[in-house]
């Protein structure tokens, strides 16, 4: 018969429940060399899907075993590796991760939503990597793999099944599917510094793209309340500008807010190689904090001012203190 047996791993002190993979006879166990044996209990998270490869297959059951094994940050450096994993099956490999990500989504192989998920588990990633305040904990890491299974089961399993059953149901049903709010790094941006904010969608045709006066229009509210993110150059150090839409930039009075001489627009080339946290010729000046900024002087005075949300057909509302404080922008009349 094949016995089966309750042990204590001697490593992280997890039970187990062990079927042997020989038959014996019944005898005390203690009088027994020592026999190969199945783990049964508990099992190794639910069955990878054999859409899935082998590099990526192999760094999410390490990320597994990280967290079995009571060692949270080397699950979650795994989970971290996963995601290079993934970009570099898909032929991306960027000069970065940052970088190798947008390029999955700029190809359409993950949506702004996923991307904002594999953005959190890269930098969860890379605090695992450093000596920080606090050690990572075990609920972290049990999110992390969970969430990485989540991503590896979109990119390489749904996306498949969603195709083929658009194919199935043919383009003039599959036409009706309404579309969902996606979240982009400005939204992910006020989530976590749990700011109060609105969003509004208004429809957008990719074909006849609106100006931000038109959008305006479109929500019904006064286009001094709804901003641009302008990006400019002093000298080689990008800056920020934020003002209403109508409003036109003074170069001057920007330099002078910055302690500058002179300052430029940025050309479209600049701005892209900026980063992108943006869609086509949208910026949103809550993902770029990293920018030193300056809001119209005018604007702070505002019950509350639109911005937009990085794509478009979606204005994020807010009061203007909270974008003041999220961008770390100064306030200076910089329109004329």
């Amino acid at each position: 018969m094949r016995p089966y047996w309750l042990a204590l791993c001697q490593s992280c002190g997890q039970a187990l429940l062990l079927e042997s993979e020989q038959e014996f006879d019944d005898r005390d166990p203690d009088d027994l060399p020592a026999r190969p044996a199945t783990v049964l209990w508990p099992q190794d998270g639910r069955p990878i899907a054999a859409e899935v490869s082998p590099v990526v297959r192999r760094e999410l059951t390490a990320a597994r075993a990280g967290v079995r094994s009571g060692s949270p940050a080397s699950a979650v450096l795994h989970v971290r590796r996963l995601l290079e994993a993934v970009c570099a099956d898909h032929g991306v490999t960027g000069r970065t991760l940052f970088h190798a990500l947008r390029e999955l989504r700029r190809g359409g192989l993950i949506e702004d939503w996923l991307l904002s998920w594999a953005e959190e588990l890269r930098e969860l990633g890379n605090e695992a990597a450093h000596l920080g305040p606090r050690p990572l904990g075990k609920s972290e890491a049990e999110d992390a793999v969970e969430l990485a299974e989540a991503f590896v089961d979109y990119v390489y399993v749904i996306s498949g099944k969603y195709h083929r059953f658009r194919v199935r149901r043919g383009p003039a049903k599959s036409a009706n599917i309404r579309n969902v709010v996606q979240e982009t790094p400005a939204i992910r941006i006020l989530r976590q510094s749990q700011v109060a904010f609105r969003v509004h969608p208004y429809p957008h045709d990719p074909a006849r793209t609106k100006s931000r006066a038109a959008v305006a229009d479109e929500l019904g509210i006064s286009p001094m309340r709804l901003l641009k993110a302008v990006i400019l150059y002093l000298g080689e150090h990008a800056v920020v500008a934020i003002a209403p839409v109508e409003g036109v930039i003074d170069e001057r009075a920007l330099a002078r807010a910055f302690g500058a001489t002179r300052a430029r627009v940025a050309g479209l080339a600049d701005v892209m190689r900026i980063g992108a946290t943006f869609a086509a010729d949208v910026v949103s000046p809550l993902a770029l904090p990293y920018l030193p900024s300056v809001l119209e002087e005018s604007s702070a005075a505002a019950s509350s001012v639109f911005v937009s949300s990085g794509r478009h057909g979606l204005e994020l509302e807010l009061d203007p203190a909270d974008l003041v404080r999220l961008t770390r922008a100064r306030t200076a009349p910089i329109v004329r």
